[in-house]
């Protein structure tokens, strides 16, 4: 199988990666810091293509990079700017934190869709992750909805090829006295494990769908 992971240059895309590699696959990572990806490219042994998929002009530059054929898109959120405490901001602040989260997790996939979704053969997957539990009522929160939304339609879309879209998100993580199952695991990992499984064969009947991990902790306890 041949899976492309954008965010490589996260550590949350190196985990992805080298769970799919780890599996047996052939993979591609993207990323728009330079340093990092091939760094994460090296230690993981697998291809890179430094873009940034937050910017059309820079898609367009690297699309005769990518492959041909893909069975699998990941797409991980671009590293997001580091906005500060918001009690602190101005209305420029509030502005360019909104539109800073808005361009990292979904105008990149929609890019990245859009460049390469007819790359994609039947039968292939679309996953993308929202790596947070964001907090009610913020910039984080609205951009998820987006995302879940926008994997509906598209399941809609692409199901006429056979290829499904889901999302995978961090949900709450396990409260204090709650014995979640397997409790101790990293969110990281647990992404990279159902991000996967929504690559099988076995995952063919779910699309449309935003599932969340969370240590086994319910989204709401007690």
């Amino acid at each position: 199988m041949e899976v492309l992971v954008t965010g490589g240059d996260t550590d949350l895309g190196r985990v992805i990666a080298e769970n799919y590699r780890d599996a047996g696959h052939q993979v591609v990572i993207t990323g728009a810091r330079r340093d990092d990806l091939e760094v994460a490219a090296k230690e993981l042994d697998v291809d890179a293509i430094v873009c940034d998929n937050t910017d059309p002009a820079s898609l367009e530059e690297a699309r005769s990079l990518f492959p041909h054929h893909l069975d699998t898109i990941v797409n991980v959120p671009a590293p997001i700017w580091d906005a500060g405490d918001p009690r602190t901001y101005t209305l420029a602040d509030h502005a360019a934190a909104w539109r800073n989260a808005l361009d990292a997790t979904m105008l990149s996939t929609v890019l990245t869709i859009q460049l390469l979704g007819d790359h994609l053969r039947s039968g292939g997957s679309i996953i993308s992750v929202v790596p947070e539990n964001p907090r009610e009522g913020s910039a984080d929160a609205a951009i998820k909805a987006a995302v879940s939304n926008w994997a509906e339609g598209q399941a809609t879309h692409f199901g006429t090829r056979g290829i499904t879209v889901n999302v995978v998100a961090s949900g709450r993580s396990a409260q204090e006295g709650y014995a979640g199952l397997g409790s101790s695991a990293p969110v990281a990992a647990e992404i990279a494990r159902l991000a996967l499984f929504l690559s099988t064969p076995a995952a063919r009947h779910i699309t449309g769908q935003t599932m969340h991990v969370s240590s086994g902790a319910l989204a709401q306890i007690g």
